[in-house]
């Protein structure tokens, strides 16, 4: 993976190995840590025998401070559907009225059925899926807690995926 990234980075995860993803062909998915504080996602899709196709693309933006990838996982985003890819990322959120923990979980849809593998962000759910646990200064200058977040793992994803009437 650090070959086909070329050198972009240091990985932020372990490599996962999938056939759930890209019309079940085996899959290599692996996230760069980029100097420019993104995170950077590579797949490596098998074509033929030793053959990979390498696809890079955007994850976890740069949100005020450098994103951290806390988890990659699939999660069923359209009902009836297979499953997607997903990530989960956090940054610290900072300054001097507020201070806090940012939490996103971001979805991708992998479509290997032509010559070209395309990786298309489901912008419209990621939207749904950014919270924080934020404080404030109040008007006396003490440290309030104003917002809680309402996911911070893969599995209160999940939970929020299936309110939504996605069984996952």
């Amino acid at each position: 993976m650090s070959r086909a990234a070329q050198n972009a980075g240091e990985l932020a995860q372990k490599v996962v190995h999938s056939n759930e993803i890209a019309g079940g062909k085996p899959t290599l998915i692996g996230f760069v840590n980029a100097p420019d504080y993104n995170v950077i996602g590579h797949l490596l899709i098998e074509r033929t025998r030793d053959h990979y196709e390498h696809v890079s693309f955007p994850s976890c933006d740069d949100e005020g401070g450098p994103p951290q990838l806390m988890a990659v996982f699939f999660a069923r985003t359209v009902k009836g559907a297979g499953r997607d890819l997903a990530v989960l990322c956090t940054w610290e959120h900072g300054g001097q009225a507020q201070n806090g923990t940012v939490y996103a979980a971001e979805f991708y849809r992998i479509d290997a059925s032509g010559s070209k593998t395309t990786v298309t962000r489901l912008t419209d759910l990621n939207r749904k899926f950014v919270t924080s646990d934020i404080a404030e200064v109040n008007k006396h200058g003490k440290w309030i807690t104003t917002g809680k977040a309402t996911f911070k793992t893969v599995a209160d994803v999940k939970k929020l995926l299936m309110k939504m009437g996605l069984p996952q």
